[in-house]
């Protein structure tokens, strides 16, 4: 199975570097997220290497997630014409598979 964020990736290729893209997620649907591909984000204090396969390097953060008690936190790059495009969220969580009833919310904010 593809990983949930290739679509993304694939559809923009031009870069803003000064946002980033928050969705918010219902804590109950993680093993859904872990299923699209994500892994949870682990300081790199707490890294550790697995056959010496796992660094710093290899964790994306937009292939990782964070969570609390309440919900889980993805993070992304936004392409340059994300303010052009008026309903750019709703088609970027579509290209990323998150499902409608996961997200709590979603945002584009500065870095």
């Amino acid at each position: 199975m593809a990983n949930s964020w290739d679509k993304y990736f694939m559809h923009y290729s031009d870069w803003d570097d000064a946002h980033c893209f928050n969705v918010r997620l219902e804590l109950i649907f993680e093993d859904e997220i872990k299923r699209l591909g994500y892994t949870e984000y682990s300081n790199s204090d707490d890294i550790y290497l697995v056959d010496n396969n796992i660094s710093n390097e290899t964790l994306s953060k937009s292939k990782t997630y964070t969570k609390n008690q309440n919900e889980i936190l993805l993070s992304f790059e936004v392409p340059y014409d994300w303010s052009i495009d008026t309903d750019w969220e709703d088609k970027a969580l579509v290209l990323l598979g998150l499902a409608d009833e996961w997200v709590i919310d979603s945002s584009v904010e500065d870095k």
